[in-house]
C-alpha cells in the first residue's frame, strides 16, 4: 500500500512537472512569435511604441514601516597634498 502511495505521488508529480514545462514552452512560443512581428516591423521602417498602460511609475515609499534611505551627502574636495620636506 505504502509503495502505491509513492508510486501514486511521483505520477502525480511527473503530471504537474510535465504541464509545467507545456505551458512554458507555449508561453515561450507566443513571446518569439511577437519578437519576430516586432523585428519585421522594425526592419520595415516602424518604431514600436509602448501603450500606455504599460508605463508604470515606482509608487514613492508613503506605506506605514516604509523605509526611506537619505539621501549621500556631497563629496568634499580633497585638500591640496604637502609637497615633501614643507613643514
Amino acid at each position: 500500500m505504502l509503495a502505491l502511495a509513492i508510486n501514486l505521488l511521483f505520477a502525480i508529480a511527473a503530471a504537474a512537472a510535465t504541464f509545467s514545462l507545456v505551458d512554458s514552452a507555449l508561453k515561450a512560443g507566443q513571446a518569439y512569435a511577437m519578437l519576430m512581428r516586432e523585428r519585421a516591423l522594425m526592419g520595415a521602417g516602424f518604431t514600436m511604441q509602448v501603450d500606455p498602460r504599460e508605463v508604470r511609475l515606482r509608487a514613492a515609499a508613503r506605506h506605514a514601516g516604509a523605509v526611506i534611505l537619505p539621501r549621500r551627502s556631497p563629496m568634499l574636495r580633497p585638500l591640496p597634498a604637502l609637497a615633501r620636506g614643507v613643514a
